[in-house]
Order: C-alpha cells, then structure tokens, then sequence
C-alpha cells in the first residue's frame, strides 16, 4: 500500500477506488478547497458563510457563483479500499497564523475535513479505514465540523469497513459520521463505526438534517464522547432501523457560552434521535431492532439537567401546524444506565425533555421489548414533559413477569412541567 500526503480529488460523474493510504495532515493547496452556504437563521446572518475544508477522497467541481470556490460534484462513485487519515491539528494552526496575519479583514466561519465526499446522486462505500484525528487545540473557539463521509441529496453512503474518530476535540467541534444535511439520502452501516473523544459540541454518527431519507445500522457502534450525543439523529420524514449495536457513553457536561447561536447546553445523550417542527411532512417510523446501550456517567460538572434516552424525539415551534402521529417499535434490547452525584433524568424513551414550554409530540408505541420491573416505583420507560402517548395497539413484550393493566403507569411526567400545566395524555382504546 502506497502512502501519500495528498487528497485525491476528482471531478463530476467520476468512478475512483483508493488502495493507497492518505494521510492529510498539512492544509496545502492540493489538499484544502474553499466553499460557501447561505447562513441558516440560527445564525443571525444575511450572507455566505465560509468553509475552510481539507480532504481526503473528494469529488468536487467549481462554484460558478464564487469564482475560486468549489462544490461537491455530482454523480461520483467514491469506494475506499484503502486508509484515510484526517487530522485537524495544522489546519486549526494555519487558521489561526492567517486570522493573526490578516487581522479584521479575515472570515472564515468555519474548518471542516471530509475523508470522503461528494454532490447530490453520488455513491460512496468504505470498505477499508477512516481515521478522524480530533487532534487541534481542545480550548479551540473555532467552529470544526468533522466528517468521515458525507454526500448530498439523493445519495447513497454505505460503510461496510472501519470509521475511528479519536482526539480531545473542543466545545465547538462536531462529530459527523456517515450522512449529511439533504433530502433523500441513505445511510447505511455494515462495519465498525467508534467515538473516543474527550469532548464535542455534538455528535451524530449515521445522520441527516435532510427529510425522506433512511438511517439503518446493521453493524456495531461505540461511542464515548462529552457533549450531546444523537448516535442515529433525524429531521422528519427519516426511516431509522437499528439491526446492530450502539453502544454510548455520555461523558456528561454541562456547556455555557461556547456555540455563538447556542449559549448553553445542557448534556444529552440517545441511540435514535428525531428533532422536528411540526407540518404536513409525514414521519417515518423508528425502530430498534439490535441492541441499544446508553450509560451516563455524571459528575459535578454534569449540571442538573443531564438525559440519556434509548429513543429521544422533540419538537419545536408548535405553533406551524398540526404534528402528525409518529410511530416508535423496539423489538430488540434497550438498556439505560447511569453513575454520578445525583439522579439523572433516563428512560428508554423521553420526549422534549429540554424545551420549556408545551409542545406534544404525538407518539404511537407498536410492539415494546422492555425488561421486568416495579411500574409504580420505577420511572425509566416513557418519560416525557410534553406528549400525547396512543397505546390502542401496543404490545408490551416483558422479558419476565406480567404487564401492568392500567397503561398510563408506563408514562412517566416531569413534575415541573405537570406543574406548567404541559399536556400529557394516555390515549389506550
């Protein structure tokens, strides 16, 4: 295997396989491109935002509407068979050097790294190794979105090798997987996919802020990181299915004045996560199939509000519209545990656990594997602040002893919220 310390770009509508081992350290020109995106309005922003970004295995074309800039390039087929290394180290360090030389006039919004990447109708399969090295300063206060895979919309991302992403990170890294932020994309995992990072602003491993699109893990996932954690995570419209393992250790911390659009953030960790706004875009069901195993491990910097959820939905904005009825099956094995000073908030299910004012979620519960315990007593089932729960065709599958009759037992409302007076209903007919 040939080692090089060059990306390998290609253009539209290419077919490459790399059997060579790339190891991207240095920001050069041969392996860093420009890109710019409309701000999104959690920004505050009425312009193009700049992304610095180095690359391993990337399709990319130009930015007819920014002379010098480039964009992910359509219809490639990208399969690595070889290593791709990505480290952020130096590129965090020419960062900084220009922002010194360059003073008020330098911009850049944001540093990025693909280990593989490319436009809308594109195929990328790794069937060899991915290493993501989070290796840059950890007080860092640069923006880093860290990605092993990503394509655009109606794509196909398959990782049927090994992704690593290791490294102390920062506050305002983000951990991205295999996915992207496009309609239609699928995401498939049939390797080894691990985490080992001290800290990051979030993190999500199959993803897409894209809608009718599909999510399904069929290989094992192990993650340990700080900050919030949504391991399968979703907009509306998305099939999430986990067949495999996830495996997720929160190292729980409580974050105050790092992300510029985002003061504070509490820690959060789940195995299926769905955020949405309600509308008339249907949901798709989420639905655990293998093994799903949380752990939260707290401690004083946890703060009070650390969760830890198996599946975990919450919904904004309920003002936009009706939400429509989503529907969530677990037949697999769902565990949730936790350490630390205090008692942390865990279920196998929440719903808006972190919003502060009343916006159900319609939630209907199919089959649900769960394991014996003292209902009356025992609070970690379906736990939510806001939800309307339909139980009519629920088929609670103990693994030992017997159901409680009286379902709305299995529900579990926050006291401060039955205290705003947020809806919780039980709908079993």
């Amino acid at each position: 295997m040939k080692t090089t310390s060059h990306s390998r770009i290609v253009g539209q509508g290419s077919y490459v396989v790399n059997l060579d081992h790339l190891s991207i350290r240095e920001p050069e020109a041969q392996n860093l491109f420009i890109y710019r995106y409309a701000a999104g309005k959690q920004f505050n922003e009425n312009r193009k935002l700049q992304n610095n970004v180095i690359c391993g295995l990337v399709a990319l074309t130009d930015d007819p509407h920014s002379p010098g800039d480039k964009m992910l390039a359509p219809n490639a087929t990208l399969i690595n068979r070889g290593i791709i290394d990505i480290h952020f180290k130096e590129l965090y360090a020419a960062h900084l050097r220009q922002a010194a030389a360059q003073g008020s006039g330098y911009q850049v919004d944001a540093l990025r790294g693909y280990a593989m990447a490319a436009g809308a109708n594109s195929l990328l399969i790794n069937e060899g190794v991915i290493n993501i090295y989070m290796d840059h300063d950890a007080e860092a206060e640069t923006t880093m979105y860290c990605c092993a895979m990503w394509a655009e919309a109606n794509s196909q991302l398959i990782n049927r090798g090994e992704i690593h992403f290791y490294g102390n990170g920062s506050w305002q890294s983000l951990v991205r997987g295999v996915g992207g932020v496009a309609d239609h994309l699928h995401v498939i995992n049939e390797g080894l996919i691990t985490v080992d990072v001290e800290r990051a602003f979030q993190t999500r491993v199959l993803h897409t802020a894209g809608m009718q699109g599909s999510l399904w893990n069929r290989g094992r996932i192990d993650v340990r990181v700080a900050g919030r954690i949504m391991t399968l995570g979703s907009v509306t419209g998305t099939h999430m299915v986990n067949d495999g393992e996830i495996n997720v250790t929160s190292l729980a911390t409580m974050v105050e004045g790092k992300i510029p659009y985002l003061f504070s953030f509490p820690p959060m960790a789940s195995g299926m996560y769905e955020h949405f706004r309600p509308g008339t875009a249907l949901p798709a069901p989420i639905v655990n199939r293998g093994s799903i195993r949380v752990h939260l491990v707290g401690s004083e910097a946890s703060g009070p509000d650390a969760i830890a959820f198996g599946f975990y939905y919450q919904m904004e904005d309920k003002d936009q519209g009706e939400p429509p009825v989503r529907v969530a099956v677990n037949e697999g094995t769902i565990e949730v545990t936790q350490e630390g000073p205090q008692k942390y908030i865990t279920g196998e299910l929440g719903v808006n656990m972190q919003l502060k004012e009343d916006n159900p979620v319609k939630l209907k519960i199919e089959t649900w594997k769960t394991h014996k315990r003292d209902f009356a007593q025992t609070h970690d089932l379906f736990v939510c602040q806001s939800a309307q729960f339909d139980f009519s065709s629920l088929h609670l599958v103990l693994e030992e002893g017997s159901a409680p009759t009286d379902k709305t037992g299995l529900v579990y409302q926050l006291p401060v919220a039955r205290q705003r007076g947020d809806t919780c209903t039980v709908f079993d007919e």
